[in-house]
């Protein structure tokens, strides 16, 4: 697991690390996943969608931000999430199956994505960051 959650006082913070932008931002994805939901997901229903940002922490803001109403607004659990960027676009490829009470329950609901403390960087050739996750 190239994450693991760190210490906070009222939210969720996840150290999250990759040897590449694309991949820290899927990771961040897992992430995101690993903390609403347990077990893993199937991936028989598939998803894509694009977003904008001026630099790389609003692009990796947007599309967990993004990422966050998906699988609120279509009940769905993302297994599978790959990344590609060019310039200020990223498109994002899901795959997840729907949500499963007895399977998926228990994770922790979070409400939104935190730009407090966002700040990606480079340490021994891996990109690493530290991420609120609003609950």
């Amino acid at each position: 697991m190239p994450y693991e959650e760190g210490e906070h006082t009222a939210d969720i913070l996840m150290h999250v690390w990759a040897p590449d932008i694309p991949m820290l931002f899927t990771e961040c994805g897992h992430a995101l996943m690993a903390t609403m939901y347990q077990g893993r997901a199937g991936a028989d229903t598939a998803y894509s969608f694009t977003v904008t940002g001026k630099d790389p922490e609003q692009l990796l803001q947007a599309f967990l931000s993004e990422l966050l109403c998906l699988t609120e607004t279509e009940n769905v659990v993302f297994s599978d999430i790959s990344v590609t960027i060019s310039n200020d676009l990223l498109t994002a490829v899901l795959a997840g199956e729907p949500f499963d009470r007895e399977k998926h329950g228990g994770g922790t609901e979070v409400k939104g994505i935190s730009f407090c403390g966002l700040a990606i960087r480079q340490e021994h050739n891996e990109y690493v960051l530290d991420i609120l996750f609003d609950v």
